[in-house]
């Protein structure tokens, strides 16, 4: 029994370390990427969740799709997630990759 407890505690220690961060925790990260060249690790996570791959997106109807044209760069991608975070609060509460594409896709819809 006792194994079974800790087992289930580092299973619940090991599923929060790995959550999907929020959309609110991107907003964060992309303010400071904003202001301080993209560097570290909120420089990374804002370039992740900013510029989408939409290679395996194609299919899923819940992610909405995201097509870039490749011209744009990582800063103006970043201001239209954070205007649109702040512009909709209530997709702060939503993962960060599908607020992302929500607010991307409305300015880079995929034909």
């Amino acid at each position: 029994m006792k194994k079974l407890i800790s087992f289930g505690l580092l299973l619940m220690i090991c599923t929060d370390t790995f959550a999907a961060p929020s959309a609110k925790d991107l907003l964060v990260a992309c303010e400071n990427s904003i202001e301080n060249g993209f560097q570290g690790a909120t420089g990374m996570m804002c370039s992740w969740y900013v510029t989408p791959c939409d290679c395996h997106h194609g299919k899923d109807q819940v992610i909405p799709r995201v097509c870039l044209s490749g011209n744009e760069s990582e800063e103006s991608l970043a201001k239209i997630v954070v205007g649109g975070l702040k512009a909709q609060p209530t997709l702060q509460l939503k993962p960060a990759e599908m607020a992302a594409r929500i607010i991307l896709s409305l300015n880079y819809p995929c034909d």
